[in-house]
C-alpha cells in the first residue's frame, strides 16, 4: 500500500475541489462537528494510512479532458428538456462504469458492493490481471479484502445453514453495519434463489435472507436500516416470522426504533436510516396496512425529511452537505457528490413518479451528472460515488423506463 505524504494529501485536496463551489462557502474540509460517510473528511490520521487502498479509481484507460460544466445546459427556469437529462444520465451511467475500475488486489468488499448497488451484474472487476463480473466473483465463492462470509445454524424454515456476513462496525473495507451486504444486494436486485457460496457450501440468498430474520433479536448495534431495506425487498408479501428468540416477529418495533433515531447523528447524514424507513413505508402501502405506531412515525419521518432536503437544496441545484438537517455547501467535490448522491438516492426511491420530473428535482439530476463528469479523473471515495450512480440509475428506471 502506497502511503500518502501530508503534501500529497494536501494536493489531493486540491484536485478534488468543487468547481462548481462559490469562494465563500462556508463549509470546510475535516468539520469534526459534521456526520460524514466519506474518507476525504475523516481524521487525517486514518486518511492517511487508508485512502490509498479505499479510492474508486479512474482507469488507466481514461484520456478524455475532464468537463466541469453540463453537456446541456439548464434553461433559465431551472429545468432541463426530459430528453436531453435521459441521455446525459446515461452517458454519466455508462463512463462511470468503463472507466472507473476496482481491483481485488486494492479495493475492499465495501466498495464493490456499493458499485454493485449501482450497477448489478454489470459491475466489472479486475482480479488477477482478468476483468470478470464482481458478483459472479464474490457470491461463488471469490476471495477478497472484507468480504467474510460463514455459515449459519440450520434453520427451522429450511431445513439448512444460513449465511452470515462478519460485521465489522465502521469499516471502510468490511460489512460496517448489520445486514448492510445484504441490504445492497436486495436492491440490485437479485433473486433468492441466486447461489452463495459460504464455507464451501452450495446455499442461496435466501437462506441469508431468513438467517437475518432468525438474528434480529441478536442485533448487537440496534440498528435495522439494512435490515428493513433487505427484508421488505426480499419478502414482500410476508408480515411476520419467528426468530432465534422464540417469538414471532413483523417489521414494526425494527420500524418505530429507527424513527426514534436522530438521523443528523447517523451514518451519512441518516440518507441510510432514510433509506430504510422508505422501503417501510413502500411495503407497508403496498399491502394496505394501517400507518399506526411505528408505521405513523416512520411515514412522517420520511415525509418532514423530503421537505427538508427540498428546502435546504443549494441554488445550484445540489443538495445540502449537511443532508435534512440545515443548509450547507462544501468547495470539496468528493463531499458534494456524497451528500447530492446519497440525498438523490432517497428522493429517487421515495418521490412519485411525476414529482420526479419536478424542476427542483430535474436540477438535482443534471447538477449530480455534472459533478460526476468533473470528478471522471479523480480517485474519488467509493461509497458517495457509487450512490450517486445509483440514485442516477433509479431515478432513471422510475421516470424514464417504462
Amino acid at each position: 500500500m502506497k502511503i500518502m505524504t501530508e503534501q500529497e494529501l494536501v494536493a489531493r485536496q486540491q484536485l478534488t475541489r468543487n468547481p462548481f463551489a462559490n469562494e465563500d462557502d462556508t463549509d470546510v474540509l475535516f468539520d469534526p462537528k459534521e456526520p460524514v460517510c466519506n474518507l476525504f473528511v475523516v481524521r487525517l490520521t486514518f486518511l492517511i494510512g487508508c485512502i490509498a487502498c479505499c479510492g474508486c479509481s479512474p482507469s488507466s484507460k481514461l484520456s478524455e479532458p475532464l468537463a466541469t460544466s453540463l453537456d446541456h445546459p439548464v434553461d433559465a427556469a431551472g429545468s432541463q428538456a426530459s430528453e436531453s437529462l435521459q441521455q446525459t444520465i446515461l452517458a454519466t451511467l455508462q463512463n462511470n462504469l468503463e472507466k472507473r475500475e476496482l481491483s481485488a488486489e486494492r479495493n475492499g468488499a465495501w466498495q464493490v458492493i456499493h458499485g454493485a448497488v449501482a450497477y448489478g451484474d454489470q459491475l466489472p472487476m479486475n482480479v488477477d490481471g482478468k476483468t470478470v463480473l464482481a458478483m459472479d466473483y464474490l457470491l461463488s465463492g471469490g476471495v477478497m479484502n472484507g468480504w467474510e462470509i460463514s455459515t449459519g445454524p440450520v434453520l427451522t424454515v429450511t431445513k439448512k445453514p444460513g449465511v452470515v456476513a462478519r460485521v465489522e462496525a465502521g469499516s471502510y473495507i468490511g460489512q460496517g453495519h448489520t445486514d448492510q451486504w445484504l441490504g445492497y444486494l436486495s436492491q440490485i436486485p437479485l433473486a433468492l434463489d441466486r447461489k452463495v457460496i459460504a464455507a464451501d457450501q452450495a446455499l442461496t440468498l435466501n437462506d441469508w435472507a431468513r438467517q437475518a430474520q432468525w438474528d434480529v433479536p441478536k442485533n448487537p448495534f440496534k440498528e435495522y436500516s439494512w435490515t428493513l431495506i433487505a427484508l421488505t425487498n426480499f419478502f414482500p408479501n410476508e408480515q411476520e416470522w419467528q426468530a432465534s428468540d422464540g417469538i414471532t416477529w413483523t417489521l414494526e418495533p425494527l420500524v418505530r426504533f429507527e424513527a426514534e433515531q436522530d438521523l443528523s447523528a447517523s451514518a451519512c447524514g441518516g440518507m441510510h436510516r432514510l433509506m430504510g424507513l422508505a422501503h417501510a413505508v413502500r411495503y407497508r402501502k403496498r399491502l394496505k396496512g394501517l400507518f399506526d405506531g411505528g408505521w405513523l412515525m416512520a411515514k412522517k419521518v420520511v415525509d418532514t425529511s423530503v421537505d427538508s432536503a427540498r428546502k435546504f437544496q443549494n441554488a445550484d441545484g445540489s443538495f445540502s452537505t449537511n443532508y435534512t438537517s440545515r443548509p450547507g455547501n462544501s468547495n470539496d467535490l468528493s463531499s458534494c457528490i456524497s451528500a447530492t448522491g446519497h440525498t438523490f438516492e432517497f428522493l429517487s426511491y421515495t418521490l412519485d413518479v411525476a414529482e420526479l420530473g419536478k424542476p427542483w428535482m430535474e436540477r438535482a439530476a443534471a447538477r449530480l451528472c455534472a459533478m460526476l463528469r468533473a470528478g471522471e479523473g479523480i480517485d474519488l471515495e467509493c461509497g458517495g460515488a457509487y450512490h450517486a450512480l445509483a440514485g442516477l440509475k433509479l431515478y432513471h428506471q422510475r421516470r424514464f423506463e417504462k
